[in-house]
Parts: structure tokens; C-alpha cells; sequence
């Protein structure tokens, strides 16, 4: 049985259908990823989850359980927001306490409060902030205020980690590195993380499981590999990625092969080379006049606009979606 379950959910505001029968379900430990452009829906869903709105109809489960009623605190999920929302005047520590003073925190030894004492210790040292726990918000990088965030949510022990937009507000180089330990947290802790974002590469290279979503509709939801390369839809391959589309299929730029002597494949002409340092893009049109764009590692030989080169590929590497 999945852990959380969103079944033929609907959400209609005036004049705007923002979520239109989405169901997809979540396994124990996964880290699910809900990708899409903005305004496609993606953020409502995780609301209602969360239960900050209420679906016109459909249901959402969680152990196989109905929560769709149920308010937020009710709920075993929690949620970490795109700007953190931490208190400025609290310390670090006092933000991940925060939430525990609103929760039954379990008799365990000498009490209560040595318990939440002890849990509040324990995600602190995972999250790598214990250190800094009597910092305030002002005194913290993005990195760290995104991990004290993570902390506050992670004390209460939820089943489900709801992260909306959770590496936004970061810069792209810090983004890329606190990718890999937002990644690994989840896989130290065995929380189940449900994610939201707008960037491929955030949800191909950290999510199990993505779903695809596009002007309120899930298009398609399956392990990484598995969307990139076959994609169901012309949405979701061109979202994924960049797609060369020639005679009504698709192949992706790094699978098309530049030769200047070749014999297989079509006659083209480059227009344009950019080196990008750990590849180089090679933009070449067609006879015929359609355009092309390879993306080629380590090219053996340089190349230069006005070139004359033949353009191949395998036929497995091509995508033929439905619609």
C-alpha cells in the first residue's frame, strides 16, 4: 500500500480550474518530485495535502486512511516553505523548538521537555547545525536558514515532508551543493520528502519519482531515466530537456553524433559553436532547412560555422510521444 495517496483530486478557483483530476500515489522513503512550469498547479496540490485548501472533490489518503478532512495539525505531514517563514526574533534553536510547544511531546525518561531537549539536539546535529543554534535567522546564510527550516519540520517526526520551491531562494552554485545534501538527508532520516519545483535538473538528479504537471493536469509520472527518454507527451519531453524534433519524432541534443567525414546520417551545415567548458553546443541546419542542435563531450576535432558535416543518430535514442 502507498504512504500517501492523491486520488482524482479537483481544485477550482473563479474563472480557473488551478488542479483538474490529479492522482498520483507516493511510496515509504521516497523522495517524489511534483515538476512543472508556474501556475500549473503543482504548489496548490501540495496545499492540499498539506491541508491549507480543500479539494472540490477527490480524495487524498495517508496510510491508506482518508485525510482529506482532517486540519493541518491533524495531519502527519508537515511543510517547508519556499522563504522558510522562520521567526527573526527566535534563535535557531528556538525556531526548531517552535513546533514541539504545539505538540504532546512523549514522557520519555526524565520528561517532557527532556525529550523535546533530546529530539531537538538529535536534527540539529543531523542537519550539521548544531553550532550555530543560537544564531538568529539574520546571522544565517540562505544554506542555513534552509536547513533550520528543514530542522523545525523534521523535530516533529513527520511521515510526509512537504518542500515547496525548496532550493529557490539560493544561489545557483550553493544550490547545486545543498542539492546533494538535501538528497542525503532524506536518505539518512527515511522521511518520505514530497517536493515541488519548477527545475529539471533539481528533480532529475535528487527525485525517485516525478510527476509532470501542465496547466493543472498530471502528464506523466515515472522514475527519471524512464520520463527523460520516453516521454508521453511533446510537454514533458520538451520540459525535461532540450529535444531536436525532425520528421515527427524527438532526440535529445547529446545523442546526436557530429561527423566531418561521415558517411551515415544527413548532410548539414554548422551555423553556430558555443564551448560551454564540459561540452560544446554545435548548432547545424539540415538540407531541407530544418535546425539541429547536438550537444558533443569531448569533440575530437574543432568546429567552426560554415562547416559542412553529417548529422546521426541511433533509432533507439528517438521519442515518439503519444500527443
Amino acid at each position: 500500500m502507498p504512504l500517501l495517496e492523491v486520488d482524482n483530486v479537483t481544485r477550482r478557483y473563479p474563472g480557473h480550474l488551478a488542479v483538474d483530476q490529479v492522482s498520483f500515489s507516493v511510496e515509504q522513503g521516497q523522495l517524489f518530485a511534483l515538476l512543472g512550469p508556474s501556475g500549473c498547479g503543482k504548489t496548490t496540490t501540495l496545499r492540499l495535502i498539506a491541508g491549507f485548501e480543500q479539494p472540490d472533490s477527490g480524495h487524498i489518503r495517508l496510510h491508506g486512511e482518508a485525510i482529506t478532512h482532517l486540519p493541518p495539525y491533524e495531519r502527519r505531514v508537515n511543510t517547508v516553505f519556499q522563504n522558510y517563514a522562520l521567526f527573526p526574533h527566535l534563535t535557531a534553536r528556538a525556531n526548531v523548538e517552535f513546533g514541539l510547544r504545539h505538540e504532546r511531546v512523549r514522557h520519555v525518561g526524565n520528561g517532557p521537555a527532556r525529550d523535546a531537549a533530546a529530539r531537538v539536539d538529535a536534527v540539529l546535529d543531523l542537519v550539521q547545525m548544531t553550532g550555530k543554534a543560537a544564531s538568529r535567522p539574520a546571522q544565517l546564510s540562505g544554506g542555513e536558514k534552509q536547513r533550520i527550516a528543514l530542522a523545525r519540520s523534521l523535530v516533529l517526526e513527520p511521515d510526509v515532508l512537504l518542500l515547496d520551491e525548496p532550493l529557490s531562494a539560493l544561489d545557483p552554485n550553493l544550490r547545486k551543493q545543498v542539492r546533494g545534501e538535501l538528497k542525503a538527508l532524506q536518505r539518512r532520516t527515511g522521511v518520505t520528502f514530497l517536493m515541488v519545483t519548477h527545475d529539471q535538473e533539481e528533480a532529475l538528479s535528487m527525485a525517485d519519482c516525478i510527476g509532470v504537471m501542465n496547466a493543472g493536469r498530471l502528464e506523466q509520472t515515472g522514475p527519471p531515466r524512464g520520463l527523460y527518454h520516453r516521454p508521453r507527451t511533446r510537454f514533458v519531453a520538451g520540459f525535461l530537456g532540450a529535444v531536436n524534433w525532425i520528421d515527427g519524432s524527438g532526440v535529445r541534443p547529446e545523442a546526436v553524433h557530429v561527423e566531418r567525414d561521415g558517411t551515415q546520417g544527413r548532410d548539414a551545415t554548422i551555423l553556430a559553436v558555443t564551448f560551454l567548458g564540459n561540452c560544446v553546443h554545435v548548432e547545424a541546419e539540415l538540407a531541407g532547412g530544418a535546425r539541429m542542435v547536438a550537444e558533443i563531450q569531448n569533440p575530437r576535432s574543432e568546429f567552426r560555422p560554415g562547416d559542412e558535416v553529417r548529422l546521426w543518430w541511433r533509432g533507439e535514442d528517438e521519442m515518439r510521444p503519444e500527443a
